[in-house]
């Protein structure tokens, strides 16, 4: 009854947007979700527009007290000086308003605000901006004879600034009061920092807000897809002076230019995620928090620092926009050099699966050096065999005969361990490849750098339904697939369907590795894990060893696997077995968010999570302080 009830209100929603709402080019947006995936993908796009409304959100449960951060920074020794730049340009005085008083209101006081009037001509707005300068000695104003745009404007602020960090805040948009509290938290316990970027949620119009955009630890790779940091970032004075702050020629998109330059020289342990809303989004017309629509040059601005961040970083790739959400810019890559691949499948009969299997290798693959190695366990159908020994006689696969009860990590390890290739693909016999330039594609994503280990792609039931796109730890009490159920050309929370993006694992359905970490953590756990789990086994003592997992969505492929597959005695012998091993783990998935639910694989929902979790000194903190 549950359910019927939240579908009735999100189809209300929507109905109330489409009609009433002022969002503009609706119907030619609604026409577009139609022609990429039917009925079906308009019915799953709704629920992920229109849902979060109806969740329960409230952004002030979790924030901190007053109280609160007075007994936090009591105890910090370092509490360095906060510049935030706002470039103005004609916006609603009440906007600025209130996005001044939630700079005003912060529980940290060693601030100063920097107001960059960019030629607005607009009298009421100076006299607002003077009134506030007259009452608080920590904001100064500019007023700029010319126009500069926001790259400009937001430039001049800076040069301004006095502050060991600056950070920008958009005139029509607020803080929450614990902002600067939490930042400067965050400093105290990673002295080493030079960039901090924190959750956000968009703010209506009537000052509620929703859609909480909960976001993963710093991945350079969902950057390369998505300004997944965006509100708020905190930069060091520092590294903006490094990189010569912002540049022109990126309208509407220069804070993603920005942060990919800054990405290249901050080492990624320098970058710190603050799991928290901080920054209220506002949506007013000729806002992105609208609709991407209010900045048609975003696009074309983003895909052009995307390129130019491959470029610099010797990467080949082709840029180009996911056609639901043009700021999201997926990328083809091509790899930069051809060594030999050995595809490992294993099976046990199954002739349609495999025939079908195989010849989607080779009808998808152009790669000019790789090979076919079928694991044969213990197979009786006679049909499978003379397929088998037909293929084998044509130099088009090779056979390992694994006779032994079925034990997927011990199979895979024999025959990794047979052949010379350094690179390595995973797959299982239900695998269907649909998408061509596949193993290009898998090479060119584990080439990115050293580190990468391991890389996928999604996967598709039959009917189009996101069946894996990377694992999350934690999920259920163990790990489950991002996104599962959901439709697959949809962009998921926060588009993550159809960005590239660094995750936690990748599941053994379909994955390419690199043979020498794989050797180096002695593969798979043939023992402890034989049939499953063991590709999140693997992938956790590959990432405890500094090597990284990489999800990349242009690599795409149906897995026949069954939607109800039941869950048996040996699941949940193996799934207690992997909590036991893990529990530390896989209680902080980086690349989730503690905020959200642990009950689903579809970012749905959010979870406890207390300031005391965060900051112990808070559970301790004595009731009389509080008073």
């Amino acid at each position: 009854m549950k359910n019927v009830i939240t579908y009735i209100l999100v189809f209300a929603r929507a109905f109330w947007w489409l009609l009433f709402g002022t969002q503009r080019k609706k119907l030619k947006k609604v026409w577009l979700v139609y022609q990429v995936g039917g009925i079906r993908l308009c019915w799953y796009y709704m629920v992920g527009r229109f849902n979060a409304k109806v969740l329960s959100y409230d952004p002030f449960r979790n924030q901190l007290s007053d109280s609160q951060s007075k007994y936090i920074l009591e105890k910090f020794t370092y509490k360095p000086l906060f510049s935030i730049v706002v470039p103005v340009y004609k916006v609603a005085c009440e906007w600025l308003d209130e996005c001044i008083s939630s700079v005003v209101n912060q529980h940290y006081i060693k601030w100063e605000l920097i107001l960059v009037d960019d030629s607005s001509q607009k009298d009421d707005l100076t006299q607002l901006i003077n009134s506030w300068v007259s009452q608080d000695n920590r904001i100064r104003s500019y007023c700029l004879v010319k126009n500069l745009g926001i790259a400009g404007a937001t430039n001049f602020g800076i040069r301004q600034a006095k502050g060991q960090f600056i950070a920008f805040l958009d005139h029509d948009d607020e803080l929450t009061a614990d902002a600067l509290t939490w930042v400067t938290y965050a400093l105290n316990k990673n002295p080493d920092a030079l960039w901090l970027y924190s959750d956000e949620d968009l703010i209506s119009m009537a000052g509620k807000c929703h859609h909480p955009h909960f976001k993963p630890d710093f991945s350079p790779e969902f950057l390369l897809s998505n300004m997944f940091t965006c509100h708020l970032s905190v930069y060091s004075s520092e590294m903006l002076a490094k990189v010569g702050h912002l540049r022109d020629g990126f309208d509407g998109s220069q804070d993603h230019d920005l942060a990919l330059r800054l990405s290249e020289i901050i080492p990624k342990e320098k970058i710190i995620h603050i799991p928290r809303v901080l920054y209220h989004w506002r949506e007013v017309l000729c806002s992105t928090a609208m609709g991407i629509e209010a900045k048609p040059k975003a696009p074309s601005a983003g895909r052009k620092a995307v390129a130019e961040a491959l470029q610099r970083r010797n990467l080949k790739g082709e840029v180009s926009s996911y056609e639901l959400c043009s700021t999201i810019y997926q990328i083809k890559f091509e790899p930069s050099e051809f060594p030999k691949i050995s595809v490992i499948i294993p099976t046990k009969n199954g002739l349609s699966l495999i025939k079908k299997c195989i010849d989607s290798v080779r009808r998808c693959t152009n790669y000019p050096n790789f090979e076919i190695i079928l694991i044969n366990n213990q197979s009786d159908d006679t049909a499978f065999l003379e397929y088998i020994k037909r293929e084998q006689s044509l130099n088009r696969i090779k056979v390992l005969n694994y006779d032994k009860p079925f034990n997927h990590s011990d199979m895979n390890n024999i025959a990794a361990d047979s052949v010379d290739s350094e690179f390595i693909v995973l797959m299982n016999n239900d695998i269907e490849i649909i998408s061509d330039q596949w193993l290009e594609q898998l090479l060119a994503t584990i080439q990115i750098d050293e580190s990468v280990a391991v890389a996928g792609g999604l996967l598709l039931y039959p009917d189009g339904i996101v069946q894996h796109g990377g694992i999350i730890l934690g999920l259920n009490g163990t790990a489950g697939h991002a996104n599962k159920y959901i439709h697959g050309k949809s962009p998921g929370y926060l588009g993550r369907i159809q960005a590239l993006q660094e995750v936690s694992g990748i599941t053994a359905a379909l994955a390419i590795i690199r043979r020498s970490s794989f050797q180096l953590v002695i593969g798979f756990n043939a023992n402890r894990y034989p049939t499953l789990y063991n590709d999140v086994d693997l992938c956790i003592r590959l990432r405890k060893e500094g090597y990284r997992c990489i999800y990349n969505p242009m690599v795409r492929a149906i897995h026949y696997e069954t939607k109800t597959r039941p869950v048996n005695i040996e699941e949940f012998v193996y799934k207690q077995r992997l909590g036991s091993d893990y529990a530390e783990i896989l209680n902080r998935d980086p690349f989730y968010n503690p905020n959200l639910a642990l009950n689903n694989e579809q970012f749905h929902g959010f979870r406890e999570f207390p300031v005391e979790n965060q900051i112990q000194e808070l559970a301790n903190i004595p009731e009389w302080y509080l008073a």
